[in-house]
């Protein structure tokens, strides 16, 4: 039998809660100062904390200009926006204490590395924040790589992120990295079209970020609807069931 696959993962609504951004979110969209327009367009509170994050950026001008136009059909004043996208970032990481592995994850990984399998995390959040939930939740004693976007030089959905990742798993395991052996667990489409890029298998999350239409759109390897179904997905069951 072939070695057990590399399972490489996103962090945030993969390996995480999003405790912090739906909670946020629920406070800031009942306030009136922003005069919200078309909010039935944001079902879910975490559609409403994903636009946040497409928004974010260590770079202030090119966050202030992001949000501008990626709140443009919901808070229509320019300023407001602005103020908006201010007090959103001050608020939210006071609660990111309250996260914590997604449910049904840990026995899932459990599961994984007794038969085998090579994990890492490949995330587009900043080093500093990754350390800090790499200590608290011990997640080195499931993954061997972490990959923020402090440790590549272009973030997804570059494939050199993945890249980055193949690399140290190579040296520091002294493992054969074949491609289609690999794959890349995200919940938005610009993961799936990160493990494209790669030319590695992609696994779409469906109780992450992403919708499903956008998520189906990405035309990923393989779809799930949560975690737990990953340890179905056929490739994997030879090494779970050996």
């Amino acid at each position: 039998m072939s070695s057990p696959p590399i399972i490489l993962f996103d962090f945030d609504g993969v390996i995480i809660t999003q405790k912090s951004l739906e909670y946020t979110a629920s406070i800031f969209r009942k306030k009136k100062f922003y005069q919200w327009k078309n909010l039935k367009n944001l079902k879910r509170l975490i559609d409403f904390a994903r636009l946040f994050e497409e928004s974010d950026s260590e770079n202030r001008i090119e966050a202030f200009l992001k949000i501008i136009k990626i709140f443009k059909h919901y808070i229509p004043s320019p300023w407001r926006r602005i103020l908006f996208f201010i007090k959103f970032r001050r608020f939210y990481p006071k609660y990111e204490k309250y996260e914590t592995l997604k449910p049904d994850l840990e026995e899932i990984l459990k599961q994984l590395k007794s038969c085998g399998f090579h994990l890492g995390i490949v995330s587009n959040t900043s080093g500093k924040r990754l350390s800090i939930f790499r200590n608290r939740l011990n997640l080195d004693t499931y993954f061997s790589v972490f990959i923020s976007r402090d440790d590549t030089h272009a973030r997804k959905p570059s494939p050199y992120p993945i890249f980055d990742a193949l690399i140290i798993l190579k040296k520091k395991l002294k493992i054969s990295v074949k491609r289609n052996n690999i794959y890349y667990v995200g919940d938005l489409p610009h993961d799936i079209e990160c493990a494209k890029n790669a030319g590695v298998n992609s696994i779409a999350l469906l109780s992450g970020h992403g919708t499903r239409k956008a998520l189906e759109k990405s035309n990923p390897t393989h779809l799930i609807k949560d975690i737990k179904n990953l340890i179905e997905i056929k490739d994997f069951k030879k090494y779970l069931l050996n």
